[in-house]
C-alpha cells in the first residue's frame, strides 16, 4: 500500500491548537532521547514544510533541509504542488514563509524554495555527489514535529537506473511505518546522499524511494516565480507523478490511466506522452506507443529518450531500418549515451551488418565497459 507523511489526518493534527501547543514543547523531550552524531548536525538544517490552499487550507505536508545560508532549502515539487501559500517550521520552533521558487529539476521531482528567514543565517547541510553503495547505511531524517521518532536508520537495498524519466533512484529499507517526501537521506558522516520521494509500505518490508543528491547540487539559482505562477504552469503533474509511482512498482495500466490524465490536462506535456509510450511498450501495445513516442518527439523534437524509446518499438516490430534511425537520432542529440549506441549495434547485427556493429563496439569501450562486453559477445557468438 502506498503510504505518504501528507495524509489529510496528519494534516489536520498539525492545525489543531492542542496539537501546536505539544509540539513546541516536543524538541526537549528528543534531545533526551540518544541521537546518532550525524542526526544532530542534520536535525538543525531540516524543516517541515506545510503548504496551503486557496482557501488557505492545508493542502500538505512533507520534508525539507535548508541549502544556502540564506534560507533556500530543498524539498520535492509534489509537496508544494498547488500551493498558494507555504511556510517552513523548523526544529527550534520558528516559522518563515516561501517566497519564490528559484529552481526545480522536474525529472526528479526537485525545488529549490527561497524562504524568509528574517535577515537570518541559518545552517545549510552540504551534499554528497556520491552514490551510495548497496548495503551501506544511511539515515532518513524527518521533521520531529510530526513523528515520535524524527529520524530511522536503513539499509541501502538497491540502486535503480531502470525508471525512465527520473534516471536513478535509491531503494532503501527501513523500519518505520512513515516518512516524509522531500526529507533528507544523509550518510554517517551527515551529509546529504538523496532525498525522499516517496515510500512504500509492505507486509515484509517498507521501502523509502530517494533521488540521489546529485540532482540537488544541480539545483542553482535559475529563476523566480511565485507559488500562484509555478503552479499555474504545473497543474498536469500531479497525475503524472501518480503514475511514475506506479511506473516504479511495475504496475502499468494504472501508470498509463495517470499519464493520460496528464496529458488531457496539458497536452503539450511531453513527458507524460513519453511515459505513455513507455507503458504501452511494457503491456505489448506497440502501435498506440509508436503514436505516443512521436507526439513526444512533435513537442519537443531532441527529446533524446523518446527518439530511443521509438526505436526500441521498432525494433520489437522487426522495422530495423526505421530503429537504426531512430537510435542514431538519439546518438546525434546525446553522443554519449551508451544504451542508445548497445542497441543500434543489435540491431545493426539483426540487419547482418557486422562491421557497423562492430563500430559501436568501439565506441562503447570508452563510453560503458559493460555494455561493451555484451555487445561483444553477441558479435562473436
Amino acid at each position: 500500500m502506498l503510504e505518504g507523511g501528507d495524509s489529510m489526518g496528519m494534516h489536520r493534527r498539525l492545525l489543531a491548537p492542542v496539537i501546536v501547543l505539544f509540539l513546541l514543547a516536543f524538541p526537549l523531550q528528543a534531545a533526551q532521547q540518544q541521537v546518532p552524531e550525524p542526526v544532530k548536525k542534520v536535525l538543525p538544517s531540516t524543516v517541515l514544510v506545510i503548504a496551503y490552499d486557496e482557501k488557505d487550507e492545508n493542502l500538505a505536508n512533507g520534508g525539507g533541509f535548508f541549502i544556502s545560508r540564506n534560507g533556500d532549502i530543498v524539498t520535492t515539487r509534489r509537496v508544494l504542488r498547488g500551493a498558494r501559500r507555504a511556510e517552513v517550521l523548523t526544529v527550534k520552533g520558528e516559522i518563515y514563509p516561501v517566497r519564490l521558487i528559484v529552481a526545480e529539476d522536474r525529472e526528479e521531482d526537485l525545488v529549490r524554495a527561497s524562504v524568509d528567514v528574517s535577515g537570518k543565517t541559518v545552517s545549510a547541510l552540504p551534499v554528497s555527489s556520491k552514490i551510495p553503495e548497496v548495503g551501506e547505511r544511511v539515515i532518513v531524517v524527518s521533521s520531529p514535529w510530526v513523528f515520535e521518532q524524527a529520524f530511522c536508520e536503513g539499509i541501502v537495498s538497491a540502486i535503480d537506473e531502470k525508471v525512465p524519466r527520473y534516471g536513478k533512484l535509491i531503494w532503501i529499507d527501513v523500519p518505520v511505518a512513515e516518512v516524509l517526501s522531500g526529507s533528507p537521506v544523509v550518510n554517517t558522516k551527515g551529509e546529504v546522499i538523496g532525498v525522499v520521494t516517496f515510500f512504500v509500505k509492505g507486509e515484509d518490508r517498507n521501502i523509502v524511494f530517494a533521488f540521489p543528491a546529485e540532482r540537488v547540487a544541480a539545483l542553482k539559482r535559475a529563476k523566480e516565480m511565485t507559488l500562484t505562477q509555478w503552479w499555474q504552469a504545473t497543474r498536469a503533474e500531479g497525475p503524472f507523478l501518480a503514475g511514475s509511482v506506479f511506473v516504479a512498482m511495475e504496475e502499468y495500466e494504472k501508470a498509463l490511466s495517470y499519464f493520460e490524465q496528464a496529458v488531457k490536462k496539458d497536452p503539450s506535456y511531453a513527458e507524460a506522452y513519453l511515459m505513455i509510450g513507455y507503458c504501452c511498450v511494457e503491456m505489448g501495445r506497440y502501435t498506440k506507443a509508436i503514436e505516443a513516442y512521436k507526439q513526444a518527439i512533435r513537442i519537443k523534437p531532441d527529446y533524446v529518450e523518446a527518439h530511443y524509446g521509438l526505436g526500441v518499438v521498432y525494433g520489437k516490430l522487426h522495422r530495423y531500418t526505421e530503429a537504426i534511425e531512430e537510435y542514431k537520432q538519439a546518438i546525434r542529440i546525446k553522443p554519449d549515451f551508451a544504451e542508445a549506441h548497445f542497441s543500434l549495434g543489435l540491431t545493426y547485427l539483426l540487419i547482418g551488418d557486422r562491421a557497423s556493429a562492430l563500430d559501436e563496439y568501439k565506441i562503447l569501450k570508452d563510453l560503458n565497459e559493460e555494455l561493451a562486453n555484451e555487445l561483444f559477445d553477441f558479435i562473436y557468438k
